[in-house]
């Protein structure tokens, strides 16, 4: 040990350029310095620069010499601490510090003052009180290490008044700013209030308090003073300011009074009723400022009850009013309990209640009407969710009133209507205030029936909207009408078509019946090429209409027995049953492919289309779903290799399919570990202002044979092989390496998400890596969002909390996406850390004609507002959906209107305004 660690008082050595070569562990633990933050500093950071410029000139001596100073040494804890120093002037102190200057400390309780010290510093700490000292040369401010923190500036850094007013409100900086000037010009002393962000981009209040030290003190060039968190106190006075604007305006009359019967508070209502001001009124007995009248008799009677038996009472009175009508009053009478539950007083409120009583008995008249009615009656609220149903309706429709109430009228709908006539039927609605006429319902046992509506809206006398109320009556059908209806689920909603979850369960009936009647079958899945294209170039409305003018062609060019359905996007399926041979399948190929040639006219514009088929026919050798469909997706895939604008006919047996799936798993294994997977990002916008405000990272795989990969066939063939969770892994830290680089070039990015899937969740440690990632790179916690699929939290609610309350205390965003299906509880929304929901697509793509998706996106926003969340669209693709979304109170979202996915390059570029926005990827597969 060196001899100046040894020295058992406070002491350090200087340079002869006074810069700081060593200290003694007691003068460090005195002034709370580390070792690390004064060696090799010049001397000037521990006193006045003045006293240190002192000492520069006794160096210029060649003797040797030792004298007594009195100095003021700078604590890292605020203020400074006169003390009495001797220097010595020496060639060597320590043998491992060639110091020129030996200063100890004397005359100095070292325990005593450091005691003190602590002693203060844990007061004013719990206090949330600081002291500060700003050096006015260097502008460096000190101040305890636990609001440097607050501030989010480590140990290893220096407070300087720049750095600090970065940390104000920028609403209040200027004011800071110009206080702390005049006062540094002046001597003036301060005391001002302002906001502050902490390290986690919370606000908080201050008090400031301070002044400059005069010019003939020893520590001139100073300003010192006191800083206080007043945030609970801030809080505290609003939330009293709040409650009293509530009760001043509220219409009902409203008074405390004390076990004396005198009046300690009173509204404006309660006063302008006894015709009193309050300084007439506070402090007074009851019986000395009401006169004899109804209320007053209630008071007198129901007091003492209230006091002596602590209960509440609750009762209507009769009040003559000015023009001698008489009004009718709710009095209530409420005790209110000390800590120890004794009744110190009791709140009297007053209301009239005259229209409301009124209302009540015109109800019970209607109620009688609306219980014996033989028409069906159907109540909704403003947001078109049913709230009363009568008897009637339940003999008609076979539903009882508890199943519907909390429903849409869409769930009678036989979907025999286009989504335009309930369009207008709305627009009617709102326009005109009522609609009559005929549509077509469902029973609960799926009969479809015939019904004359009339719909009227119901507002309040303000003309606000508060029921719609549906009164219909059936009618007689027609012997062509159909008798069932098929479920929505099992169509899509752009073509009427069936979907893959239909075709898919007919291509199942199908290969049982062929295996009975030993009757081969074919599917044939059909793509458009280059559809993409159209889409990209002339938009989605184009695309959108050519996709139903194809779902039309190609259901006149099969029988009516044939099933034609629509799996995703542009791509069809056929199930063709009693298929003869090969020739056969080869010639109905031909003439789809003929049907599909002559050009199709969408909104002026002359496309022409041409489609690649991939075919499979049975083999009565045990075919399956699963293998039918992979093999017509492979005999596809080759047609695509192949140059497009062609038909091929798989007559692979069952194994060789399986085969084929077993060699798309390998490829995405194999791709893995080669690096074939890439992210892109896909922008979200603020609708307000069409400003860029999240990026969600996906995950991209164009393989050379399979083309481009969705992310979500990434993530179920990852689950079948078990790399769901690795590949998950992978996308999150590449994510974050990305984010931490563009906010290392000053990027402006407010926030971006990565969604995390079932394996991550359930392998258990996704909080321990999303640490470890935020240890290496601490600047992206703030702008980092993790997107959980809502079915993740009904089906694993117990994990998925803890989970969730990790990563929130690592200050991580978390978003609950795909939100719509599973209608996740508000009440356990609440007790989870989610601060944002994302509207499944699914929703948003039916947005504006879909009555039933419109309910269902209205109440999910309705919900995200009432619980103060943060509410994003997913899937927007045009303009209309845009307003509409917008009318609704949703102000963000994402989707092709906006932007394609991005390379991370073009992302770079599409967020410079300077730049044009590039052009995203085109796929290789359509």
């Amino acid at each position: 040990m060196s001899l100046l660690a040894a020295l058992p008082m406070a002491a350090l050595t200087l340079d002869r350029d006074l810069s700081i070569r060593s200290a003694s562990q007691v003068f460090l633990d005195l002034l709370g310095y580390k070792e690390e933050d004064i060696l090799g500093r010049h001397f000037d950071c521990l006193v006045l620069a003045h006293q240190a410029r002192a000492l520069g000139e006794l160096l210029e001596s060649s003797e040797r010499f030792s004298i007594q100073l009195d100095l003021s040494f700078i604590s890292t804890r605020g203020g400074s601490l006169p003390a009495s120093v001797a220097i010595s002037k020496i060639s060597q102190l320590d043998t491992r510090a060639q110091g020129q200057l030996a200063v100890i400390l004397e005359r100095l309780d070292r325990e005593h003052a450091l005691q003190q010290i602590l002693r203060i510093d844990e007061a004013l700490s719990l206090a949330k009180i600081a002291n500060w000292e700003l050096q006015l040369d260097s502008d460096r401010i000190l101040a305890p290490q636990d609001w440097l923190e607050l501030l989010g500036i480590g140990a290893e850094s220096e407070l300087t008044l720049g750095r600090a007013l970065k940390c104000i409100h920028p609403q209040d900086r200027n004011l800071v700013a110009s206080t702390f000037k005049r006062a540094r010009s002046t001597g003036e002393s301060f005391r001002i209030r302002f906001r502050f962000l902490n390290a986690s981009g919370e606000v908080r209040w201050a008090e400031c308090a301070g002044r400059r030290y005069p010019d003939g003190s020893g520590l001139a060039g100073r300003m010192c003073g006191a800083l206080l968190d007043i945030t609970d106190r801030r809080l505290a006075e609003q939330a009293l300011a709040r409650y009293a604007d509530i009760v001043s305006a509220t219409p009902d009359r409203i008074a405390f009074v004390d076990r004396g019967s005198r009046i300690q508070a009173a509204n404006d209502a309660f006063l302008q009723a006894l015709g009193r001001a309050s300084e007439d009124t506070i402090g007074l007995e009851l019986i000395q400022v009401l006169d004899e009248s109804p209320l007053a008799s209630l008071l007198y009677r129901n007091l003492g009850t209230c006091f002596d038996e602590g209960r509440s009472i609750i009762e209507d009175v009769r009040e003559p009013s000015e023009s001698d009508e008489e009004r009718q009053l709710e009095v209530r009478l409420f005790p209110h309990r000390d800590e120890q539950g004794r009744v110190t007083g009791v709140v009297i409120n007053a209301r009239d209640v005259t229209e409301i009583r009124e209302a009540e008995q015109r109800l019970l008249q209607s109620a009688a009407v609306y219980a014996a009615t033989s028409e069906g009656v159907l109540i909704t609220d403003a947001s078109g969710s049913i709230v009363r149903a009568n008897a009637a309706f339940t003999q008609i429709t076979g539903y009882s009133e508890a199943e519907i109430l909390g429903q849409k009228p869409s769930l009678l709908d036989a979907q025999w209507h286009r989504p335009s006539f309930f369009f207008g039927i709305w627009r009617r609605l709102l326009r005109l205030g009522s609609w009559k006429g005929d549509l077509w319902n469902r029973r609960k046992d799926g009969e479809v029936y015939r019904q004359r509506l009339i719909i009227r809206r119901v507002d309040d006398r303000h003309g606000k909207l508060l029921n719609f109320v549906g009164v219909f009556a059936e009618r007689a059908t027609s012997p062509e009408t159909p008798q069932t209806a098929e479920h929505l689920i099992h169509y899509d909603s752009l073509t009427k078509l069936p979907n893959r979850l239909l075709f898919e369960s007919r291509l199942e009936h199908g290969l049982e019946l062929g295996d009975r009647k030993d009757s081969p079958l074919a599917v044939f899945i059909l793509d458009l090429d280059h559809f993409s294209h159209i889409n990209f170039s002339l938009g989605h409305h184009i695309g959108d209409d050519l996709l139903r003018n194809t779902a039309i062609k190609l259901r006149d060019a099969i029988r009516p027995a044939d099933t034609l359905a629509r799996l995703r996007a542009d791509q069809f399926a056929f199930l063709f049953e009693d298929i003869g041979d090969v020739e056969e399948a080869r010639e109905i190929a031909q003439r789809l492919q003929e049907a599909m040639r002559a050009p199709i006219w969408v909104r002026n514009h002359l496309l022409h289309v041409n489609v690649s088929i991939g075919i499979a026919l049975s083999t009565g050798l045990g075919d399956d779903r699963s293998s039918m469909m992979t093999k017509a997706e492979s005999a596809l895939r080759q047609v695509k290799r192949q140059g497009r604008n062609a038909f091929q006919i798989s007559m692979a047996k069952p194994d060789a399919a399986q085969a084929e799936h077993r060699r798309v798993l390998a490829l995405l294994r194999s791709g893995l570990s080669r690096g074939d997977l890439k992210l892109l990002y896909r922008p979200g916008v603020n609708l307000q202002s069409d400003a860029c405000d999240y990026v969600e990272a996906i995950v991209h795989w164009e393989q050379q044979e399979l083309g481009r990969v969705s992310s979500e066939r990434v993530t179920t063939l990852a689950d079948e092989i078990g790399l769901a969770a690795e590949i998950g892994d992978w996308a999150l830290e590449t994510s974050c390496t990305q984010l931490a680089h563009w906010l290392s070039q000053g990027i402006s990015l407010p926030s971006q998400g990565i969604k995390i899937c079932e394996g991550q969740l359930t392998h258990g440690d996704l909080v321990r890596k999303l640490a470890g990632i935020l240890a290496d790179k601490p600047i992206i916690a703030s702008r980092l969002v993790l997107e959980f699929s809502e079915s993740l939290l009904i089906k694993h609610r117990e994990q998925i909390t803890e989970v969730l309350r990790g990563i929130n205390e690592l200050g991580v965003g978390i978003m609950l996406s795909e939100v719509g299906v599973g209608w996740t509880a508000p009440a356990l929304l609440q007790r989870l850390p989610v601060k944002a929901l994302k509207i499944h697509p699914n929703f948003v793509a039916a947005l504006p004609d879909s009555a039933h998706e419109l309910a269902v996106v209205e109440v999910l926003i309705a919900m995200a507002q009432s619980l103060g969340l943060d509410i994003r669209a997913d899937g927007v693709r045009t303009k209309e959906q845009q307003y509409q979304l917008m009318n609704l109170g949703c102000g963000h979202a994402q989707g092709e209107l906006f932007s394609e996915p991005l390379t991370a390059a073009q992302l770079q570029s599409w967020l410079n305004p300077q730049s044009k926005k590039p052009q995203a990827p085109q796929p290789r597969t359509s």
